[in-house]
This record gives structure tokens, sequence and C-alpha cells, in this order.
């Protein structure tokens, strides 16, 4: 039994949830934006002394079998009180009742309590990164979703970009680990297109901006075209985490690239989760059948306690605990 109740929140904690952003991370504090997009998809978990929120932390299951923690928050008052440790505990207990392999999420490096949370939760650097920014240029013509085929398979299993990123690659609001059988779903989500005669991944646009990650190919090439492909998509502004590498960095400010205004120095953190065996009743009782049959499939869905968790905002996932 921990020190701290946890619970889901729902959106009467909205107010609380913002105060202690508010006193977390200041008025500008990016999660305020976002607070009823993080309450109503995916689990935002919380921390409470009494009636009182001390601690946040949100978590979505991603396409390769994992989960991606993000928008941890703590309140001053209660930083080094174990609130961060319990949340990932609780979170941690979610995952391995969903059959998620592990659990992961980012951090700067410069945020040593951050760090310091992850690492006392068993959490280990698995890749670096640098998010960089470019505004759209001219469109290009749109590209179509690659297929998966075995020499796409080859590509990224022979990619030395990919390998400087230890075999990871931004999507959407997490990062995937591009192993052979996820490259498949990646392609059937039709999330693997060629541009500037590479392999790039391309997350479904957000807001104004096309967040990318590269693949495969000459980096520069890819770099050059990608802002001509943001506006293809009717984006703004094209932005990838890049690995952490110098002359990644280099080609990215040559194409017009500049560092965004977070993700400098990104540190990805992953820990393994042991699956057992599930506590959700994989058939359904006979009870739940004779329910369908009388009340049709929303009583057998209920019954089942069945939920859909959805697909999280922003891709600025920062791990402020």
């Amino acid at each position: 039994m921990g020190q701290w109740e946890i619970r889901r929140s729902s959106l009467r904690d909205r107010d609380a949830l913002a105060e202690l952003c508010n006193a977390a991370a200041g008025s500008d504090d990016y999660v305020l934006e976002m607070l009823d997009d993080l309450i109503l998809h995916g689990v935002l978990c919380v921390a409470l002394d009494g009636d009182r929120i001390v601690g946040a932390m949100h978590y979505t299951e991603t396409i390769d079998g994992s989960a991606w923690l993000r928008a941890a928050r703590t309140h001053p008052a209660y930083r080094k009180r174990h609130v961060a440790t319990e949340l990932i505990e609780s979170l941690g207990e979610l995952a391995r009742r969903s059959n998620r392999h592990a659990l992961r999420l980012w951090s700067s490096a410069s945020n040593t309590a951050g760090i310091a949370a992850a690492t006392a939760c068993e959490f280990r650097e698995v890749a670096r990164f640098t998010r960089m920014v470019a505004k759209a240029s001219r469109a290009r013509s749109r590209p179509e979703p690659l297929p998966y085929s075995p020499d796409l398979a080859a590509r990224v299993e022979d990619s030395p970009l990919l390998r400087l990123a230890n075999g990871y690659v931004s999507y959407n609001s997490y990062f995937v680990d591009l192993t052979q059988a996820n490259t498949h779903l990646m392609a059937n989500a039709r999330a693997l297109y060629e541009v500037g005669q590479g392999t790039v991944c391309l997350s479904t646009p957000a807001g104004h901006t096309l967040d990318f990650g590269l693949v495969a190919g000459d980096p520069a090439r890819m770099l050059a075209a990608l802002p001509g492909t943001a506006a293809a998509f009717g984006a703004e502004a094209g932005a990838g985490f890049l690995p952490h590498d110098q002359r990644v960095i280099r080609a990215a400010e040559k194409a017009g690239f500049k560092l965004g205004s977070w993700g400098e120095d990104a540190i990805l953190f992953e820990k393994p989760i042991p699956v057992g065996p599930s506590s959700y009743r994989r058939r359904p009782t006979y009870a739940e059948i004779a329910a369908g049959k009388r009340e049709g499939y929303a009583a057998l869905a209920l019954l089942a306690g069945h939920r859909e968790h959805g697909h999280t905002g922003p891709h600025e996932d920062r791990w402020n605990p």
C-alpha cells in the first residue's frame, strides 16, 4: 500500500489539475492547453493527499505494444516524497494487466529531477534525440504511403541512420522501436513514406505542424525535401526528433531547420514490463452472453468493462515530475 491514493481523473478534476500545473510548472505550462485531451484520451492518473491532487501523470498505449508516460506533474510541496514513483508503479501495473511489454518516456537532459525519478524507477536510457523545426516551403507533390515489402523491411533493418537512434523513431506523440514486426505495423498504419529518396515516418498532422522521424536514406536529401512535404500536407512547419548526432544536426541546419523551443537534448527512457496473466476475462460469461441477447451488444460491452483509450495530443511530452 503506497503513501498516496492513486485514481483516474475525470473532467471534474480539471480546475484542481490546472492549479497543480500552475504550481508545478507556471502559468505558461503547455499541459494547461491540453488538459481536456489528457483526461478524455488515454489515462490521466492523479495522486491524492486526502482530497487534494498533489501529482498527475498521463498514460497512453502505443502501436508497438508499449505504453507512453507523459505530462508528469508534482506539487512543489510534495516533491521528493515518492509521488511520481507511486504514479509510475500504478501505471506500470496497468501496463502489465494490459499486456504492454514496456513503459517509455522522454526527458530533457537538463531536467535533473526528471532523470532522477526515471532512474529511480528502473528506466534506462535507450536513445538521444534533438528536436528541430523548419517552416514549410513551396509545396512538393504529396507522397504516398509505402506498402510493406521485403525491400522496405531490409532498408529499415540495414539503416545506419536508424542505428544512430538505436532503432527508435518518433511517431505521433511517442516513440516506436522499428523492429521488423513493427515496420510491418507502421506500413499498415500508412505511416512510412518516401521523401527525398529516403524513408521517413510521418505522424498524423496535429495543428499546424507535421511531425516526422528519419528512418533510412541520406539525411541531407530527406531534410531538404521535408519542408516542401510539410506544405503538401497543409502544415505550416515540419518538426522532427533527429538522432542526437552532429552530422545529422548540421545537415538539418543546412536545410533550414532550427532547434525547437524544447527537446534540444532529449533522452528516451524505457522500462521493460514483465507480462503476467491478464486479470481481464478473455471470454464472456454465460451471464454476459444472455445480456447480449437481451439488450444487444451495448449491454455486453458494459458488462465486459470495455473501454477505448484514444490518441494523445501534441508532441511536447516533457517529463516534469
